[in-house]
């Protein structure tokens, strides 16, 4: 097994290649300035809920689009995975074209809306999914040869490093995407602040999609351990500001156990809190850092290199990742996140939100929590959407027709608005999958506080 030192620097070798490579791949940012400000409360981002369903139509922001008509041409789009299937851990929903109904809340919405905008446009509207390291050369073949196969593309934000500057991608903002009206509520605007250099956009997010919300950061407790160990109420503690790195890794301590008595804690073993590599990243940004900024003249800066983040990092390896009470299943043989927390042998667990969808069939009650501060006197909880199974959409150079592009683009974004994501929002995170109301609660102050990094 490697030395702490050596997994601590690997972890940091590995965060600072992913900035150099985010540094290399703008540095020909567009002549134009003009940065947009923060929308820090935009009403359409995941953060902000839309209206309620049985509001009256006429107070439906609804999208300035032409009547026109598309004579069944294909709205075709290339999406990531890293699974052989739909429905695993990495892609638990479709998020672009369902071929039927299936019963499943999200199918139905996607297929329903996509049903309306094929009516409404006389347009088709399909997918097909190819792994995420395969796409930049499908994309760049696409375009070397202008073939209009792809509308747009739908990938992993950790993933559009490569593939940023070599000029494959239109400027969103652009007058050939006409019909694309990114102030409208159903554009994530945390996501155009983030992807925007220089008043270019090639990448957003919209309510069309739907793993950039599931992939925000978490923490899962297990409340038959917390009730077992007569730990304190987190709930209550994330309500008073005191739920810290602290509070987290003292329960977490007392939670430990060595359920076998061989004096080796391994996957066989009662943990106080585990992870894989995210828990670095979550705790960084949750507790008020970021890995890069924006300048006035639209270049990104990392500030992950100055001394002050570095010693930060250390002591989150120090105090937090390598404890005796935390189970890290990269390093660990035969540990399954997933698998201990459902059996409740692991108290708490860093993970996306995505987790709550394999965890319905957990026979005891879960709650989720905001990713602890790191002490009392940090004012807000953060939460950063994961770069590595996230989604951000473009459009290729060599899309066709960009009315086409452009329309059903923004048809889909703006009914998604009204249907997709209220249905992942207030049906499955705030409805099915929560266990209780505190849980609900929880929801709401992670979607709150989400960001872009």
């Amino acid at each position: 097994m490697k030395s702490k030192t050596t997994r601590f620097l690997s972890l940091l070798l590995a965060m600072l290649l992913i900035c150099i490579a985010a540094l290399s791949a703008c540095t020909d940012t567009p002549e134009d300035p003009d940065v947009p400000e923060n929308s820090e409360d935009s009403y359409g981002s995941t953060e902000n809920p839309p209206a309620e369903e049985d509001d009256p139509e006429d107070t439906k922001i609804l999208p300035d689009l032409p009547e026109m008509n598309f004579n069944e041409a294909e709205f075709h789009c290339l999406h990531w995975n890293l699974d052989s299937f739909v429905g695993g851990g990495w892609m638990p929903w479709e998020e672009i074209a369902v071929a039927e109904p299936t019963g499943e809340v999200i199918d139905d919405q996607v297929y329903q809306r996509n049903s309306y905008v094929e009516e409404t446009y006389n347009v088709r509207i399909t997918s097909e999914y190819a792994m995420s390291y395969e796409m930049p050369n499908m994309i760049r073949a696409a375009v070397s040869t202008s073939d209009d196969v792809y509308q747009i593309m739908v990938e992993r934000s950790g993933d559009i490093t490569s593939m940023w500057t070599e000029g494959l991608f239109m400027n969103l903002r652009g007058d050939e995407m006409q019909y694309l009206d990114l102030e409208k509520p159903w554009w994530n605007q945390k996501s155009l602040d983030a992807f925007t250099f220089g008043n270019v956009t090639q990448f957003a997010a919209s309510e069309m999609l739907l793993m950039d919300k599931a992939e925000t950061d978490a923490v899962f407790f297990s409340t038959t351990l917390q009730r077992d160990h007569d730990l304190p109420n987190f709930y209550q503690m994330v309500e008073d500001g005191t739920w810290t790195w602290e509070a987290l890794r003292e329960a977490a301590e007392i939670a430990t156990r060595d359920l076998n008595g061989d004096d080796v804690m391994d996957a066989n073993d009662q943990w106080g809190s585990c992870g894989n590599r995210t828990p670095l990243q979550f705790l960084y940004y949750g507790s008020g850092y970021s890995y890069g900024e924006i300048d006035e003249n639209g270049y990104l800066t990392t500030t992950l290199l100055e001394e002050e983040q570095i010693n930060f990092i250390i002591e989150i390896h120090e105090e937090m990742i390598y404890q005796d009470s935390h189970a890290h299943s990269d390093v660990i043989p035969n540990f399954s996140i997933i698998e201990k927390f459902k059996a409740n042998e692991v108290l708490f667990a860093f993970y996306s939100v995505k987790m709550i969808n394999s965890l319905r069939d957990m026979e005891t009650n879960y709650g989720v929590l905001p990713i602890p501060k790191y002490d009392e006197y940090q004012e807000n909880y953060r939460h950063m959407v994961g770069p590595d199974g996230d989604s951000i959409m473009g459009v290729p150079l060599s899309c066709g027709d960009t009315d086409l592009t452009s329309l059903v683009l923004e048809a889909l974004s703006a009914e998604s608005y009204y249907t997709v994501y209220p249905a992942f929002y207030d049906v499955l995170m705030m409805g099915r999958y929560s266990r209780d109301a505190e849980t609900r609660d929880m929801l709401k102050i992670i979607f709150d506080t989400r960001s872009y990094d």
